[in-house]
């Protein structure tokens, strides 16, 4: 019997003993099978895309009491409301609705390992059905279309060496008040940083050079040729440009900055029949300062350097629920008339701006803010030597100097736009005069990450008075809505209202000489960020 039983359990250790040596080899071919796959996945992801396409759609329709007629710019009506461009506000409402869609392609081909990248940026705007079969900026969406509306906005080379520190962006490139490269990042980070766009936010012809020697210091050094015109004679506008980022704390940000343009274009070139530089409409169709010499010859050449700081503590609320940042930034120059019996003229402008923000709640968007920004003036131009008013990108283009931090609608200009931008005080200079202002909102994600509202408001004051007018330019009230229907797309509700002040009692503070009445407007959006 024991023997019988021994049998047996030698029997089954030895068929349990096979039947462990097969599962072993299954699972062993198993792995192996496994890993077969794993590695034909590998070898057929694709390889990561030569050619990127990034698009902006934006559709805005309008209800407004303020009324644009000027048509100089081809379909465009940019500048200082009440001014130079015509734009009036009326018994009537305005209805319109305005389009633009900006594709950006991107092209890093693989044979070049990363060394270079090409960007391309175009727009195509337009009012719906205010012209087709036609050629010209901001025009088209008639019935049977047919329009030809493309503006190049950048194209350029950025020249990158594996694994460095540096790189060159070369040819038509965006031009910002601030160190960082705009090819990479985004635009609110140049509304919140440097100089807020105040000075320079459009784009350029020319060099940049972008470093990052130290993960706490970036870096800018770019040369832009902003009028060519004879290309044989010393009749240009070009300007250079330095600026340095620090981080001598994990909180602060602290830069400085130093500009030079030099002006011996002599007023030629420029948009349109409005020219450009110190003495041309074009300034005060944006609400710049022009000069005016005595005489008819208004040529001149002109030397003209930006020195400046700017600081950023907290910046988007990384360290805690207190952010604070400002700018402090001075024009200096000397202006040559080319008339011998005018003297030269001397340049002395102070800009500053400072904004704290609280969050109180849980994500970014539940905070209140308040901004506040002052810029110097002049009263009698250039009749005593010198002039201190600030001066800005605006008077050699249009639009160039895009202050938009505020969040203001109509008393300081707002980026949400497509053809029509203006507000009372487009420039930060208000035509030379100088501005004292400041803004406040709250707002709140009513659904975290989906739903947000906004209450703000604004007010702004003129640091010198024309004939006849007091101080007071305005003060506005306004609203906001965004609710993002999915990643990246966005429908917004924004209205606004602003009381005109004794400001414009003065006949010299609007183009039809008259008492505007007080602008209002409602507009809804529908913004979508595209990917491939």
């Amino acid at each position: 019997m024991k023997k019988i039983i021994l049998t047996i359990l030698l029997l089954s250790l030895a068929t349990a003993h096979a039947q462990m040596r097969e599962r072993a080899a299954d699972d062993q071919n198993i792995s192996k099978t496994e890993k077969e796959l794993a590695e034909k996945e590998r070898l057929s992801d694709p390889l990561p895309r030569q050619l990127q396409f990034i698009g902006y759609s934006f559709l805005r329709t309008t209800l407004s009491n303020v009324t644009p007629t000027n048509d100089v710019l081809q379909g465009q009506v940019i500048g200082r409301m009440f001014g130079r461009n015509s734009t009036e506000t009326v018994d009537r409402t305005a209805f319109y609705t305005e389009q633009r869609f900006v594709p950006l392609f991107i092209y890093r081909p693989n044979i070049l390992d990363g060394y270079a990248t090409f960007r391309g940026l175009f727009k195509i705007d337009y009012t719906w059905g205010d012209q087709s079969y036609g050629v010209g900026n901001n025009r088209g969406g008639g019935l049977s279309g047919g329009q030809v509306n493309l503006q190049t906005l950048m194209a350029n080379v950025d020249l990158r060496p594996k694994d460095s520190w540096w790189n060159l962006v070369i040819g038509m490139q965006r031009i910002f008040d601030s160190p960082y490269d705009p090819n990479v990042e985004g635009l609110d980070l140049f509304q919140n940083t440097g100089y807020k766009l105040s000075f320079w936010g459009t784009q350029a012809t020319g060099v940049s050079w972008f470093a990052r020697p130290h993960q706490a210091i970036n870096a800018r050094l770019g040369i832009f040729q902003l009028w060519e015109n004879q290309v044989s004679r010393d009749q240009d506008v070009f300007i250079t440009m330095a600026d340095i980022m620090t981080r001598p704390h994990h909180k602060l940000e602290l830069g400085f900055s130093a500009w030079y343009l030099r002006d011996t274009a002599k007023g030629a070139g420029g948009i349109s029949i409005l020219g450009q530089g110190l003495t041309s409409a074009l300034a005060e169709y944006n609400g710049a300062p022009r000069i005016q010499f005595p005489g008819s010859n208004q040529r001149y050449k002109a030397d003209i350097a930006w020195l400046g700081s700017n600081m950023n503590w907290n910046r988007n609320f990384i360290h805690g629920s207190l952010q604070f940042d400002a700018y402090v930034i001075a024009n200096l120059g000397v202006v040559s008339p080319e008339n011998p019996d005018v003297d030269n003229i001397d340049m002395f402008g102070l800009s500053s701006n400072a904004s704290v923000s609280y969050r109180y709640g849980m994500t970014n968007n539940d905070k209140i803010w308040a901004e506040a920004i002052f810029t110097t003036g002049d009263g009698d131009g250039v009749s005593n030597g010198t002039i201190n008013s600030v001066y800005t990108g605006n008077v050699w283009g249009s639009p160039v100097g895009i202050y938009s931090a505020h969040r203001s609608l109509l008393l300081f200009p707002d980026p949400q736009v497509v053809s029509r931008y203006y507000s009372m005080v487009h420039d930060i200079s208000n035509m030379g005069l100088g501005v004292a202002g400041g803004t406040v909102n709250v707002m709140k994600d009513l659904i975290p990450h989906k739903f947000r509202a906004k209450l703000g408001g604004a007010i702004a004051f003129s640091n010198y008075t024309l004939a006849g007018g007091g101080n007071h330019i305005g003060t506005e009230i306004n609203a906001e809505l965004k609710y993002d229907l999915k990643v990246f797309l966005t429908l917004g509700l924004n209205a606004g209202y602003a009381f005109t002040g004794d400001f414009y009692d003065a006949p010299a503070s609007t183009f039809q000489g008259t008492d505007p009445q007080d602008p209002w407007v409602v507009f809804m959006s529908l913004s979508w960020l595209m990917f491939n």
